[in-house]
């Protein structure tokens, strides 16, 4: 009996998922917080549905997906948030028996809880700017709103200034409409629709600073229209968050279909491609790492 190998097929992008789960609950919860269209103090119930499954378990999974894809950052930001919206979830479900601690707390060790439980997301999420810094405006962008209202939330809870937390509420607003912008970038592609939404890279153009996202380039496994060869695989496409087109040619013995051979002999080279500057050419090139041509 000849045992066959496993076929290896490319998880979907997850991230229109993950930012969808996080823009819807992250609207509703801003417009009880910010008092838009409710009344000040209303109790924010509503939100806890949301929380528990689409801001939180929705992002749970689409971090998982997005691991099982190679793309760590994605996978730990999301993971991340699908966490925080469960556990804010937790503090209005009686189960828990976080609201009934915290109504019979003084009001002002209430506000240092929630302002303490706001102070280390607005630390998480600042080391995520920092690690957006060098992927797309898109990404970047959502971010540093999400930090601005962070650091909003937790001066008005810390303070009790409802000023403030008015304020958190319109600028996470403007973070769902961002986030929701981004779920579009990756929607709207020309296969389903009739335009692209523009998503600039941030970083340089590849001749100084490509090769770290050409190497995560070709280590993911979104690539796009994989074509079958007689003794090699042509990959053509882009990856998520990165304009940058790629054309590549590889063993079919390399593992998945995507990176370095399973052959100790065989690595990947890139060269520029000559008909199109922001197309890289890649290539078997023996045993040394991915890297790009002189």
């Amino acid at each position: 009996m000849v045992r066959q190998e496993p076929r290896w097929r490319p998880f979907s992008n997850p991230a229109p998922l993950g930012n969808s789960g996080f823009a819807v609950s992250t609207f509703v919860s801003a417009l009880h917080t910010g008092a838009i269209g409710i009344a000040s103090g209303a109790p924010p119930n509503i939100v806890t549905g949301l929380a528990l499954f689409y801001g939180g378990m929705a992002q749970v999974l689409a971090g998982a997906w997005a691991f099982a894809s190679n793309n760590g950052f994605g996978a730990v930001v999301f993971t991340s948030y699908g966490c925080y919206w469960m556990s804010y979830a937790a503090t209005l479900i009686p189960g828990f028996g976080i609201a009934d601690t915290l109504a019979n707390m003084t009001a002002d060790m209430r506000a240092q809880s929630l302002g303490i439980f706001n102070l280390v997301w607005v630390l998480q999420t600042f080391i995520f700017l920092l690690g957006s810094s060098r992927s797309n405006w898109g990404t970047f962008t959502l971010l540093l709103f999400l930090l601005v209202t962070n650091i909003l939330t937790c001066a008005g809870n810390w303070t009790q200034s409802e000023s403030v937390l008015h304020a958190s509420g319109y600028v996470g607003m403007l973070t769902a409409i961002i986030a929701w912008y981004n779920v579009a970038v990756d929607m709207l592609t020309k296969e389903t629709f009739y335009f692209e939404l523009p998503n600039p890279a941030i970083a340089p153009h590849f001749r100084h600073s490509e090769q770290g996202m050409v190497e995560h380039a070709v280590q993911s496994p979104f690539f796009e229209g994989a074509i079958p060869q007689t003794n090699a695989m042509r990959l053509e496409g882009r990856t998520p968050g990165n304009p940058y087109e790629f054309v590549a040619t590889m063993p079919t013995t390399a593992p998945m279909g995507v990176g370095a051979s399973s052959s100790s002999n065989n690595g990947t080279r890139f060269t520029p491609n000559s008909s199109n500057p922001d197309k890289l050419n890649i290539m078997s090139t023996g045993d040394k790492q991915p890297q790009l041509a002189p």
